[in-house]
């Protein structure tokens, strides 16, 4: 574990990246043992990955990481296209030349880490960048949450690689339009991107 992380961060990633999958159940006691620590901060990282909905705590076990069912992740995506279409427009309505700086700067950084272990991180900072503006951050933690959930099912397939080059473009194109104001544009960009996204996992969720 890196020694700036705190242990609810490892196992965050750890989830997020697949190494843990839905469904993989976390020993209180074994992960004390792994990670040379008591079961007291155990339990508290446990907690806070429970807040942030990716495990679910076990009485006196531990937790198990978060498994949902095609119909459940469908219907995240569809609140994932509600809200943030809904934040892409209000944002593109107040964004300025600064926002729309910062905006390219994320796009190139999200860029660079495509198709790597922080791509998770890189895609967020790509959108929590974008919906900034609209000043809703009730809605964009909201968002945060839903995408969290996605990216721990979408981990577990190498096939994800496969979809990097589409998804830059994808970015860039949303980008280029939020930067022009081009509000309808960027939405229906915005939501293609995340319907893609959509039948990608459930495509291999269903095989």
């Amino acid at each position: 574990m890196n020694p700036s992380m705190t242990l609810a961060d490892a196992l965050r990633q750890e989830i997020l990246t697949g190494r843990l999958p839905p469904g993989t159940v976390l020993s209180q006691t074994e992960l004390a043992s792994r990670f040379g620590v008591s079961r007291i901060p155990v339990r508290d990282a446990l907690q806070q990955l429970a807040a942030q909905r990716l495990v679910l705590v076990l009485p006196g076990k531990g937790a198990r990481v978060v498994e949902l069912t095609q119909d459940e992740l469908a219907e995240i995506y569809d609140l994932r296209v509600l809200l943030e279409c809904d934040l892409l427009r209000r944002a593109i309505e107040k964004a300025g030349a600064q926002d729309h700086a910062e905006a390219e700067y994320a796009l190139r950084k999200s860029s660079l880490e495509a198709g790597r272990p922080g791509w998770v991180d890189g895609d967020w900072l790509f959108h929590a960048t974008l919906y900034a503006p609209a000043g809703r951050m009730k809605q964009l933690s909201m968002v945060q949450e839903l995408r969290r959930t996605c990216a721990m099912h979408a981990a577990r397939y190498e096939a994800l690689a496969d979809r990097t080059p589409a998804w830059i473009t994808q970015h860039e194109g949303i980008f280029q339009a939020f930067r022009k104001g081009r509000t309808d544009d960027a939405v229906r960009r915005l939501q293609r991107h995340i319907e893609a996204a959509r039948a990608f996992l459930l495509g291999h969720l269903d095989r």
